[in-house]
């Protein structure tokens, strides 16, 4: 039995084979996410005989290039919570982390909990949308509110007491905008924290 390990980060994945006394047999080597290299990798893959499983982690939507390769080519693939990888990676006492040793560490992984590993089922193409749409929208807003704190550090030490201004929280609730977008108004409007209440809003 012969098991991979794919540790996959943006734009390229590491490669590593096992079989089943855990020495190693292929890699471990890089792939970057082109046409050419992805299908070599798939011709790799299938003259392996006794190929059991490839195993990669979940990476949100990076690992879908060489995971739709591998499944058009009809290779059996399994997707690995990073919580468990993790756990896994835990008990090592030597945890040096490249992306080779990763490679080799998912394989291993794969050898020893092969029984806990289900076939990768492919959902709809409007779930997957939705899902990198969500991720996406996510982390819009978290950048968002990071900026909203950043300004409004700023604003607390370079004028103080600006950020208690009644009317401009009373201006952000009506309009259900961030606090931070009035802010920028007043400071545009207003050369300095003096004038501010006098400003014509």
């Amino acid at each position: 039995m012969t098991v991979i390990g794919i540790d996959v980060s943006k734009g390229k994945s590491t490669i590593a084979a096992v079989n089943n006394n855990g020495e190693l047999v292929l890699g471990p080597y890089d792939v970057e996410h082109n046409k050419q290299q992805l299908q070599e990798l798939v011709a790799r893959c299938q003259k392996i005989e006794d190929l059991s499983v490839i195993l990669m982690e979940f990476t949100g939507h990076y690992h879908f290039p060489i995971l739709q390769e591998l499944l058009n080519a009809g290779l059996p693939v399994s997707i690995a919570n990073p919580l468990l990888m993790k756990k896994y990676s835990d008990t090592e006492i030597r945890k040096a982390k490249t992306d080779k040793k990763d490679a080799v560490r998912i394989a291993l992984f794969a050898l020893e909990k092969s029984y806990l590993l289900q076939p990768y089922a492919e959902t709809e193409e409007k779930y997957k949308e939705l899902r990198f749409l969500s991720r996406q929208y996510s982390q819009r807003i978290a950048a968002l509110c990071v900026a909203k704190e950043q300004l409004l550090c700023l604003l607390d030490e370079t004028m103080p007491g600006i950020t208690k201004l009644s009317f401009l929280l009373l201006i952000a609730e009506i309009l259900r905008k961030a606090h931070c977008f009035f802010l920028l108004s007043v400071l545009n409007r207003s050369p300095k924290y003096s004038v501010c209440p006098a400003a014509d809003f």
